[in-house]
């Protein structure tokens, strides 16, 4: 009976072991403005998806109310510079601006891991034409490329082209017409070209680090294929810095195609984001500063909210920290 109390005891003075997954949440949420950071990013992205079934306007409509209205029950971020609802426009703006950055952020992540990881993997002439290409895009002035090729776009001039099926998905996600979703796609892979370089240099870094480990070299012995090693054992184990970094991309995005948008090269009228929405009161500003204070604040909250939950994933996936 004795021994029966001391085993149980013991069994309950033994602290409770942590998952890994539940050891990370646990830093995380210590973070207070990522936690916060986590419901902005969700109510914009609800609000932008969902918020427009609830509209009665059009987005594109103009003259539903009085040129530069005030704000009323009915218009209540009032009416831009041809009486179109603000909140609306607001609304699908959202829809563009999350959409690409979501879709940016994803595709230059997935060419940056591919291309890090085959470079750090196998070396010489893989990674010396990988990291010289690397080297070359970073040596370029990012901006006046992006305006030039968004000129084009908008133009025509870039040999560029989607299939119907995807313009027709992303035309119905974005409440537009399928050739001007097609435009828009083609911004967006204008942005991919020159976001994947950063991450494929950090990947490429870690690769080289964890080639030489023993779990590495055993899979060798084995007789695994450079292809199996690199998706199971070198992919996942830089998984914590990749994800810290596109957290941190989706944000630059969203700026980026902001500024394109604000000086007239990114998403084209009729169609709205929240950067075509400060360029359409840049005129206006100075009598009536206030409008761009309301497209402003949507890319403020986007860009610092993701900042924040990057910050805190770096910390919460950092081995060296404890609960």
């Amino acid at each position: 009976m004795a021994v029966a109390e001391i085993a149980v005891g013991e069994a309950l003075a033994r602290p409770r072991e942590v998952g890994q997954l539940e050891l990370i949440w646990g830093r995380f949420s210590r973070h207070k403005l990522a936690v916060l950071g986590v419901w902005v990013l969700a109510a914009l992205f609800v609000a932008s998806f969902a918020g427009p079934l609830f509209s009665p306007y059009d987005p594109e409509a103009q003259f539903i109310g009085p040129i530069f209205g005030e704000l009323t029950a009915a218009n209540p971020l009032g009416t831009d510079d041809v009486g179109r609802d603000v909140m609306t426009r607001l609304m699908y703006a959202g829809r563009i601006s999350l959409l690409m950055a979501l879709i940016v952020t994803l595709a230059s992540s997935v060419i940056g891991v591919v291309v890090g990881a085959a470079s750090g993997y196998f070396g010489g002439w893989v990674d010396t034409l990988s990291m010289r290409l690397v080297d070359f895009m970073l040596t370029l002035p990012i901006l006046p490329l992006l305006l030039i090729m968004s000129a084009m776009s908008i133009r025509g001039g870039l040999p560029i082209a989607f299939p119907e099926t995807l313009t027709r998905l992303f035309g119905w996600i974005w409440d537009m017409p399928p050739e001007r979703a097609e435009g828009v796609l083609i911004l967006a892979v204008i942005l991919i070209i020159f976001q994947w370089q950063t991450l494929a240099r950090l990947v490429r870094g870690q690769v080289l680090t964890l080639r030489s480990t023993a779990y590495s070299e055993a899979a060798q012995a084995l007789g695994a294929s450079s292809l199996h090693i690199i998706a199971r054992h070198m992919i996942p184990n830089t998984l914590a810095p990749i994800i810290v970094a596109t957290t941190f991309n989706f944000g630059g995005v969203i700026i980026t195609e902001a500024a394109l948008s604000f000086v007239g090269f990114g998403v084209q009228a009729p169609s709205a984001s929240w950067g075509s929405m400060l360029n359409g009161v840049r005129d206006f500003i100075m009598l009536q500063p206030w409008r761009a204070f309301v497209p402003g604040l949507t890319i403020f909250l986007a860009s610092m909210s993701i900042n924040f939950i990057g910050d805190a994933l770096r910390d919460a996936l950092d081995p060296r920290l404890k609960l």
